[in-house]
C-alpha cells in the first residue's frame, strides 16, 4: 500500500485524549486505552490535508501561492504546487514563501500559524535578519503535527511519514535534530469475519477505494485523478519517528517571537502595510505570511480587507479539503498477525470505509497498539458517533477477524 499521500494530521481539539477503557471488551485481548481524531469537526483547520477535488488544478494552487498587492503572502501544504498535501510541501512552502517576502526588503513581519510552514518562513526570514512575530491560535506550536505520549510510546496524532527520504529537506531536519527514525513497510494482511486469510484475488474491489480515502482523505469520486499526473516526490524509503515527529521543530527554533491562543480575525493590507485582528488585538506590520489550513480559508473566518482576488477565492473553493482520523488502541497484550504492518478486515459489517484498514505498530514502538485508518466520507459519518460507539465497531471488527 503506497502512503504517498497519507499524512494525517492533527490539531487541538480533535482529539478525545488518553481514555481508559471501560465499556464491553470485544476483542481476544483487553483494551487499556484509546486515542481518536476526529478532523472534520477540528476548529482550527476543519479537515486534515488538501487534495485535487474534481474542477482543480494544479494552476489553483500556483494561484494561492501569488501575493497580494507585494504585502499578503501564503503558504502552507495547500499552496505549494509540488508534493501535494504532505510535511515537506509545507516546509518547502514555508522557504519559497520567504524568499519572496524577503525580496521585497520589509522588516517587520507577521506569521499566522506555527506549523511546519510557518515556523519554516519564520525561520528562514530571522535568517535575513527580518522581525517576525508568529501568532499561533491553539496553545502550541506544531499545527498538523503533534506527538502525544499519554498511551506510553509517542504516538504521532497528526503527520506520521516521511515520504522518501532521499534529498528530502525534511529529512535533512529530523537529521539535524538528532531524531531516529524507522523505515516502515507495505506487508499486510487480508482477514475476513471468521478470521480466515483473503488472497488478493479473492478480496472485494472496493478495498481500492478505501486505500484512496485514507491516502488523499476524500473518495474516489470527488478526485480529480489527472491533477496528480507526473507528480514529482522523492526517493528512498518511507520513514516513521518511533519517539514522535514533534522534535523536528528543534531545527527551526530561532530568535522569533511566537504568540499562542492567538486566533486571526482579519487582516486589512493596503500600501502602507498590513493591520490584523488578532484575539482582542490590533497589530501592524509592514507584511504577513497567512499559513492557516486550506479547511479555515474555505470556511471564510478570517476577513480579509479588502475581498482577496477572485483567482484566489477561486482556488480556494475548487482545491478540496480532506479528512483522514486514527483510532488509536492499545491492548495488554498482541492477538493479531505481528509480522505485518498493515491489516484489511473487510468483513465487518459496517458501512464500507469503517473500520477496514490498521496499522500494527508494534514492529515500530514496541508496544501492542493498533492504529484503525479511516478516511473520506466513511470518516465524516464516524466523526458523529459517540467514542464508546466507534471504539466498541473497532473492537467488535478485530474480534471477528482475530478471535
Amino acid at each position: 500500500m503506497d502512503r504517498r499521500h497519507a499524512m494525517a494530521v492533527f490539531a487541538a481539539g480533535a482529539i478525545a485524549g488518553f481514555m481508559p477503557w471501560r465499556g464491553a471488551q470485544a476483542a481476544p485481548a483487553p483494551l487499556k486505552g484509546y486515542l481518536r481524531t476526529n478532523w472534520s469537526r477540528d476548529p482550527y483547520s476543519y479537515g486534515s490535508y488538501s487534495y485535487f477535488a474534481k474542477g482543480s488544478r494544479r494552476s489553483h494552487r500556483e494561484a494561492l501561492q501569488r501575493p497580494v498587492a507585494e504585502r499578503l503572502f501564503f503558504a502552507g501544504e495547500a499552496v505549494f504546487p509540488k508534493f501535494n498535501s504532505t510535511v515537506h510541501a509545507a516546509h518547502e512552502s514555508g522557504l519559497f514563501t520567504a524568499k519572496e517576502v524577503a525580496k521585497r526588503r520589509y522588516r517587520k513581519v507577521a506569521i499566522i500559524g506555527a506549523g511546519m510552514s510557518g515556523l519554516t518562513a519564520a525561520h528562514a526570514l530571522t535568517k535575513t535578519g527580518h522581525e517576525v512575530t508568529v501568532f499561533e491560535a491553539r496553545d502550541r506550536i506544531g499545527g498538523r503535527i503533534w506527538t502525544d505520549a499519554r498511551l506510553g510510546p509517542a504516538l504521532d496524532l497528526g503527520a506520521s511519514w516521511i515520504h522518501g527520504t532521499r534529498r528530502n529537506p525534511v529529512a535533512k531536519l529530523a537529521r539535524a535534530a538528532g531524531q531516529k527514525t524507522i523505515a516502515t513497510d507495505d506487508s499486510y494482511v487480508i482477514r475476513g469475519r471468521d478470521g480466515r486469510p483473503i488472497a488478493d484475488r479473492d478480496a472485494p474491489d472496493w478495498l481500492a477505494s478505501v486505500e484512496m480515502q485514507s491516502e488523499a482523505g476524500a473518495d474516489p469520486g470527488q478526485i480529480d485523478l489527472s491533477a496528480y499526473e507526473n507528480e514529482p516526490g522523492y526517493g528512498g524509503k518511507e520513514v516513521i519517528f518511533p519517539d514522535g515527529y514533534s522534535d523536528v521543530f528543534r531545527s527551526l527554533s530561532d530568535n522569533y517571537t511566537v504568540k499562542l491562543s492567538q486566533k486571526l480575525n482579519s487582516v486589512h493590507y493596503d500600501d502602507n502595510g498590513v493591520s490584523l485582528s488578532v484575539g482582542d488585538a490590533e497589530v501592524r506590520f509592514e507584511a504577513v505570511v497567512v499559513t492557516v489550513p486550506l479547511g479555515v480559508l474555505k470556511r471564510g473566518e478570517i476577513q480579509f480587507e479588502p475581498a482577496l482576488p477572485a483567482s484566489k477565492t477561486d482556488a480556494i473553493s475548487r482545491l478540496g479539503m480532506g479528512v483522514l482520523d486514527k483510532l488509536y488502541l492499545m491492548y495488554e497484550a498482541p492477538f493479531w498477525d505481528r509480522d505485518v504492518t498493515w491489516l484489511v478486515t473487510p468483513e465487518n459489517g459496517l458501512a464500507r470505509g469503517q473500520m477496514n484498514l490498521f496499522m500494527n505498530l508494534e514492529p515500530y514502538v514496541g508496544a501492542p497498539l493498533l492504529c484503525a485508518f479511516n478516511g473520506g466520507s466513511p470518516a465524516k459519518e464516524l466523526a458523529g458517533w459517540t467514542d464508546n460507539r466507534i471504539v466498541q465497531a473497532a473492537q467488535e471488527t478485530l474480534a471477528a477477524a482475530f478471535g
